[in-house]
């Protein structure tokens, strides 16, 4: 099984999951509010694309000038991704931030053909779109949705927040996923660390380690480090 490269050489995330990210592959990074499960996708992104894969990025939290700008923070440099249509960035944050309430997202996330157009699919947050709209029957579907559009060569990743869905739905979106991350803060030493744990690597193509503890620096990005957990 050929593996979608994310190779940095400012980091060894790669190394870390197995050497790449398996054709195929959907990606479930779920944790709680300001845990990292952005960092995590936007880390993968620009690997991705660093690697000559497209990608569309969906976000439910930033406008485009606020994505090129964090990226540009962490040193992960995406405009001319942008400009040559590399990267295509989507911000829905407008369409559900306003008061009316939104119950239709499954089926456009479904129906948009242009999310799918790219290598490598990114949605972030998944819960934020889908909390008004998370029947069983539906998100079954879209799980059904999702494995039909990875196997033609693609990487589906979509992060959630578990306090914004019901447990039937969590399970739904976990069961669905080929590999689970889930990102934890947690305190050692006095520091706050941040911690990402790999619950499941389906289709792994090598060694992974199963826990990652990493903090986010300015200009560098993800800095993954050798650290104990208490």
């Amino acid at each position: 099984m050929k593996l979608a490269r994310i190779n940095l050489s400012r980091d060894d995330i790669h190394k870390r999951l197995g050497g790449g990210i398996p054709y195929g592959s959907i990606i479930l990074v779920e944790g709680e509010e300001s845990t990292g499960k952005s960092i995590i996708a936007q880390r993968l992104a620009y690997g991705f694309l660093q690697t000559a894969h497209s990608v569309t990025y969906t976000s439910t939290q930033l406008t485009t000038l606020e994505f090129v700008k964090q990226m540009m923070s962490l040193n992960y440099n995406i405009n001319k991704k942008l400009l040559s249509g590399t990267l295509l960035y989507i911000p829905v944050y407008p369409l559900i931030s306003d008061n009316t309430q939104k119950d239709d997202f499954i089926k456009k996330i479904m129906e948009t053909r242009a999310f799918y157009e790219k290598d490598i699919v990114i949605f972030d947050s998944l819960s934020s779109l889908i909390v008004n709209d998370a029947s069983d029957i539906k998100v079954n579907d879209l799980m059904a949705f999702f494995k039909r559009i990875a196997s033609m060569n693609k990487v589906i990743i979509y992060t959630i927040n578990p306090k914004e869905l019901p447990e039937s739905i969590l399970t739904l979106l976990r069961s669905s996923a080929t590999m689970v991350l889930k990102t934890e803060i947690y305190t050692f030493g006095g520091n706050i660390k941040n911690l990402v744990k790999i619950e499941k690597y389906n289709l792994a193509q090598g060694p992974f380690q199963k826990l990652m503890v990493f903090r986010v620096e300015p200009k560098l990005g993800i800095a993954v480090e050798i650290s104990s957990v208490a």
